[in-house]
């Protein structure tokens, strides 16, 4: 208790987002609380998950040893559901942890030294030990990530450490969970990517649904049009329509100077391709600079960078061994 007899505010807040793998939750919370006491005593664990879940009792019956527990009415997206254990929290440090074993729960209290300097740490599994499956589909996996232009390795895992106001400033969607790091970037936020072993229960060999691994190539590459042209679209649409347009009406030369030499193209597929051509480009170029007019009178002004820090110039007249410039950090 403090001088006014309330609980002190936490130092970090745990928040596990329970969707459907999960390991046994009373092991679990044991052992992310033995790996984070190095950081101090007053931390706080919050788990949310939907009402309908198979194991909602266990973790209810976690409530009994200090621990938040939220229920959704249902199953949600990953992003709705850490926004709500967010503003239940009370600490301006927030850890999300899977509710199984990914890393090696030594490691976890050195991220809160990492992130000295930054925003975000995001943890990325060293996989040298792990089944060749495993392996195969990771690879895979960051090959597609790589179509958004990131530099991480391992958006699949889940252990981050962040500053609760990380997550004011992104805009994303539920499904995009996996790509909070690159979205907080491109948000202007400094995000620390830390190699960390990866967790011997994590190494067994798991296998997905074909439909997840297609719909995380799609995810990819809506991903890598909202990182690089969301601000910008004209870019991609003006690009797409002048070569279609270029290309129709490079045929439609070609036409042009077969009709002089005095041949008949009036029936020939060749002249409605090149319209088609023409009239697509013009078309789809318009459609970007409609979203251009769009972003341009509809958004807030706001820019993807943050100030990190302000020098300030003192007047010339200081006392003896003062500075002459000062700076702060934002």
């Amino acid at each position: 208790m403090n001088a006014a007899g309330k609980r002190p505010l936490p130092d970090l807040s745990v928040i596990l987002c329970v969707m459907d793998r999960i390991d046994e939750p009373g092991e679990l919370l044991a052992i992310y609380r033995r790996a984070l006491a190095p950081i101090g005593n007053n931390i706080e664990f919050i788990y949310i998950l939907a009402e309908t879940h198979p194991r909602v009792d266990d973790i209810t019956a976690l409530s009994k040893s200090g621990v938040r527990v939220i229920h959704m009415p249902k199953l949600c997206g990953e992003i709705s559901m850490l926004r709500e254990a967010i503003a239940a929290s009370t600490s301006d440090l927030v850890m999300t942890l899977p509710p199984y074993l990914q890393v090696e729960p030594g490691v976890l209290a050195g991220l809160a030294h990492d992130l000295e300097g930054a925003d975000m740490v995001a943890a990325s599994r060293i996989r040298a030990k792990d089944s060749l499956f495993n392996r195969a589909r990771a690879s895979a996996y960051r090959s597609a990530t790589r179509l958004t232009g990131t530099r991480f390795d391992d958006l699949g895992c889940r252990v981050r450490l962040f500053r609760r106001s990380v997550l004011d400033r992104v805009v994303l969607r539920d499904e995009h969970a996996g790509y909070l790091p690159i979205f907080a970037e491109h948000a202007g936020c400094r995000v620390k990517q830390v190699k960390v072993p990866q967790a011997e229960l994590d190494r067994r060999p798991r296998s997905y649904n074909l439909p997840i691994y297609f719909d995380g190539l799609l995810d990819a590459v809506s991903i890598s049009f909202l990182i690089r042209f969301l601000q910008k679209p004209f870019r991609l649409f003006g690009t797409i329509g002048a070569a279609l347009f270029a290309s129709g009406f490079a045929l439609a030369c070609v036409l042009i100077i077969e009709r002089v030499m005095g041949q008949s193209i009036a029936e020939r597929p060749a002249l409605l391709l090149s319209v088609l051509l023409l009239v697509l480009g013009i078309q789809v170029a318009a459609v970007g600079l409609i979203a251009e007019v769009i972003l341009f009178t509809r958004l807030p002004a706001s820019s993807i960078y943050r100030v990190r820090r302000i020098i300030e110039h003192v007047s010339e007249v200081q006392p003896e061994n003062t500075p002459v410039h000062a700076g702060h950090e934002i």
